[in-house]
C-alpha cells in the first residue's frame, strides 16, 4: 500500500510542476510512465532540484528536503569522472538530451554508478523551463 501511495504522489507531483511551467501533455505522459523504473529528478532551468521521486532516498541516502533547490552535482565526489561531467555540462548548455553512467556519492559516502538520462523540458511557447533526469541505480 505505501508503495502505491508513493507512486501516486509522484504521478501528483509531476503533474503540479508540469501545469505550472506549461509542458506538453507528451512531456508530462512521458514522465509519468517512467515513474516506476526510474528514480525521476526534476529541476528548474538553473538545474536546482524542484522534485525528488520515490528512490531518491534509498539511492542517494538524502531526503528530497535536504536535496531541494541544490543542484544535482552534489551527489558527485572525487571519483566522479570530470571528463564525462564536463561532456554533459556542454551537452546541456545546448539542450541535448544526454545519457551517462557516473560515480556518485551517498550522504553516508558510500560510492555507487548510476546510469542518468537527462532530458531538457521545454514548455508550450518552446522555452526551457526545466530539465528531468530518469537516474538507476547499476551494478559495478
Amino acid at each position: 500500500m505505501e508503495d502505491a501511495t508513493k507512486h501516486q504522489e509522484s504521478v501528483l507531483a509531476i503533474r503540479q510542476i508540469a501545469r505550472a511551467n506549461k509542458w506538453s501533455k507528451q512531456q508530462t505522459q512521458e514522465a509519468i510512465d517512467n515513474i516506476q523504473q526510474y528514480v525521476i529528478v526534476i529541476t528548474d532551468h538553473l538545474q536546482k532540484i524542484a522534485f525528488a521521486g520515490k528512490g531518491f532516498q534509498e539511492m542517494t541516502g538524502y531526503t528530497f528536503e535536504e536535496a531541494k533547490g541544490r543542484n544535482p552535482k552534489f551527489l558527485q565526489g572525487a571519483a566522479t569522472n570530470k571528463l564525462k561531467t564536463s561532456v554533459v555540462k556542454e551537452q546541456l548548455t545546448h539542450n541535448e538530451t544526454t545519457e551517462i553512467i557516473l560515480e556518485n556519492y551517498r550522504k553516508n559516502g558510500e560510492i555507487y554508478l548510476c546510469k542518468i538520462i537527462i532530458k531538457p523540458v521545454f514548455n508550450i511557447n518552446e522555452k526551457l523551463v526545466n530539465f528531468i533526469a530518469y537516474e538507476q541505480e547499476i551494478a559495478a
